[in-house]
Parts: C-alpha cells; sequence; structure tokens
C-alpha cells in the first residue's frame, strides 16, 4: 500500500474526523464553531483532529482577521482521494 492509501486509511479511521471531512466537503469553508456546531462534537476534540488534518497538509487554516477558516487542500492527494470518496 502507498503512502497516500495509508494516510487515507489513517485519517478515515477516526470518526470525528471523518464527520469533519464530510461537512467541509459539503460546505467548502468553515469556522470551528460551525463545524462544532453543525457536528455536535466538543470544541477541543474538534480542534485536535483540525490541528492533526493542518499538519498533514489534507484541510488549510486560512485566517481572515481573528476568525480561522478551514477547508480541503485539494492540492493534497489525499484530500481529493476524500472528496472522491464522499462524492461518488
Amino acid at each position: 500500500m502507498s503512502s497516500s492509501r495509508d494516510l487515507v486509511v489513517e485519517v478515515m479511521s477516526s470518526r470525528v474526523r471523518v464527520k469533519i471531512l464530510r461537512l467541509l466537503v459539503e460546505r467548502e469553508s468553515l469556522n470551528i464553531s460551525a463545524i462544532v456546531r453543525e457536528t455536535k462534537l466538543n470544541h477541543k476534540i474538534v480542534k485536535e483532529n483540525l490541528d492533526y488534518l493542518v499538519e498533514q497538509g489534507i484541510v488549510n487554516e486560512i485566517i481572515i482577521g481573528r476568525v480561522r477558516a478551514y477547508r480541503l487542500n485539494y492540492s493534497n492527494p489525499v484530500a481529493r482521494a476524500i472528496r472522491d470518496l464522499f462524492t461518488s
């Protein structure tokens, strides 16, 4: 298995990350408050998982003033594969 496939499997092994990623595929860009509200997950858990996804290069963090928005990084092949999983 390639390292990209390994990363897709690792990322998709977390229900929290799956919820966050599905939401980002559907809505394109959201701040953490919107993600917490939509997923009904704890803020700390969402933040930890977003940090992981940003570290892996799957999600981009965009800072607009004091607001941090998150969106999938479609230049990353893993992010594209995840999008394709949710939209196929």
